[in-house]
C-alpha cells in the first residue's frame, strides 16, 4: 500500500513542479500578452546562476576539513546563501538592466515564474525526480544500490512535501523578481541590495531550521516566508492603470 502511495505521492509532486510554472506562464501570456521570451529568459538565467555550484563544492570541500557539527552547517550554509543570493540576483539585474528594456510588473512575475518555476521548479528539481522515478520504476537496474534503498525507505507524502515547498518558492522567486524590476522602473537601487540579503536570509534559515528540526519545520518556515513575498508582491503592484500597460 505504501508503495503505491508513493507513487501517487512522486507523480503528483512531478505534475506540480513541472506543470505548474507553464500554467502560471499560460495564464500571464494569455491574460497580460507577456512574452514567453520573459519565461524562458527566466529559465536561461537561472540555469547560468547555478555556475556558483561548484564554487560551493569547492568551498563546502575545504570546510568539512576542519569543521564539524553546527560550525560546518553554519559555514556552508552562509556561503551557499551568500552565492545564491549574490548569482541569482544578479542574473536578474542582468535581465532587468541590459535585457529588457520596457519595464513592467507584469514581466517582472514572468520573468519570477520562469526562474523560479521553469527554471528551478519544472528543470533543476522536476525533471530529476522525473527522470530518478522513471529509472526507478522501469530501470532499477541503472541506479546505485543506496539510491534504491532510499527511494524504497522514503515516506510516501514526502514528494508532495517537497512540491507544497516548490509553489512557496516560486511565490519567494516571484517577489525576489519585483523586487528587482521595481528597483529599475522607481529608480529604488537599494532594493537590490534588499532582494540579495533577503535572499540570503531565506536560504540560509531554511538550510539550518533544516538541520536542526527537520523537514518539516523547514517548510513551516518556507511558507511564512511565502507570505512575507506575496506582501511584497502586494506592495509593489503599481495602480490599475499601469497594471493594464505594458
Amino acid at each position: 500500500m505504501d508503495n503505491i502511495l508513493l507513487d501517487i505521492s512522486y507523480i503528483i509532486a512531478i505534475v506540480i513542479e513541472i506543470g505548474l510554472p507553464v500554467l502560471l506562464a499560460i495564464y500571464m501570456w494569455k491574460k497580460y500578452r507577456v512574452s514567453w521570451a520573459i519565461f524562458f529568459l527566466g529559465i536561461a538565467l537561472f540555469l547560468i546562476s547555478l555556475i556558483r555550484v561548484p564554487l560551493n563544492n569547492i568551498f563546502n570541500s575545504f570546510i568539512l576539513q576542519y569543521f564539524v557539527g553546527d560550525l560546518a552547517v553554519v559555514f556552508i550554509g552562509l556561503f551557499s546563501s551568500f552565492t545564491a543570493g549574490l548569482f541569482e540576483e544578479g542574473v536578474r539585474l542582468i535581465a532587468f538592466g541590459a535585457i529588457i528594456k520596457e519595464r513592467s510588473f507584469k514581466k517582472g512575475i514572468m520573468y519570477g515564474i520562469g526562474h523560479g518555476g521553469g527554471g528551478e521548479s519544472m528543470i533543476f528539481v522536476g525533471m530529476s525526480i522525473l527522470i530518478s522515478f522513471i529509472a526507478y520504476k522501469f530501470f532499477p537496474e541503472v541506479l546505485p544500490s543506496y539510491s534504491l534503498e532510499q527511494i524504497s525507505d522514503i515516506r510516501w507524502y514526502f514528494p508532495l512535501i517537497g512540491s507544497i515547498e516548490r509553489i512557496f518558492a516560486i511565490v519567494i522567486q516571484i517577489s525576489l523578481s519585483v523586487m528587482l524590476i521595481s528597483a529599475f522602473m522607481r529608480k529604488k537601487y537599494y532594493f537590490i541590495l534588499i532582494a540579495i540579503i533577503y535572499h540570503m536570509i531565506i536560504d540560509f534559515v531554511s538550510v539550518y531550521v533544516g538541520y536542526r528540526f527537520g523537514v518539516l519545520f523547514t517548510e513551516i518556515i518556507v511558507f511564512i516566508f511565502a507570505v512575507i513575498s506575496a506582501v511584497i508582491i502586494y506592495i509593489l503592484r503599481p495602480n490599475k492603470g499601469m497594471l493594464k500597460s505594458s
